[in-house]
């Protein structure tokens, strides 16, 4: 659909510089369909599945594309998020307790992965 659509050649545009611009839109999707969805799952099949069809012509490793959509798809672990009630279980804390520690650390660790993926994209650029 991306191909046929025409939207191939217009983020072709946008992203035939650098290899980092698209990673970081595909984690960014990632992120907001997970704050959306609440799946860490659909949300990083998606988000990779929108840039995946164009990494050869970026000249982008697909597995940097699912990199970056597996590291957007932790961000902001919550309520809506079957990961959120997984660790609030295996940790035995309460919903304010697991938002506290659970959300944050994994949304830094979200963030902290991003960043370590761009120097690791340049490589293979």
């Amino acid at each position: 659909m991306v191909a046929a659509g025409g939207l191939g050649d217009i983020l072709r545009g946008y992203f035939g510089a650098h290899s980092f611009a698209p990673l970081l839109l595909v984690w960014a999707i990632a992120a907001v369909l997970h704050i959306a969805v609440g799946s860490v799952t659909i949300s990083a099949i998606t988000a990779a599945g929108i840039l995946a069809p164009l990494a050869p012509s970026l000249g982008i490793d697909p597995v940097l594309i699912a990199l970056a959509a597996g590291t957007g798809s932790l961000f902001a672990v919550h309520v809506t998020s079957n990961t959120f009630w997984l660790l609030q279980s295996l940790m035995g804390q309460t919903t304010r307790g697991t938002l506290k520690t659970c959300t944050a650390g994994v949304s830094l660790a979200s963030v902290v992965a991003v960043i370590l993926l761009q120097p690791i994209s340049l490589l293979f650029f």
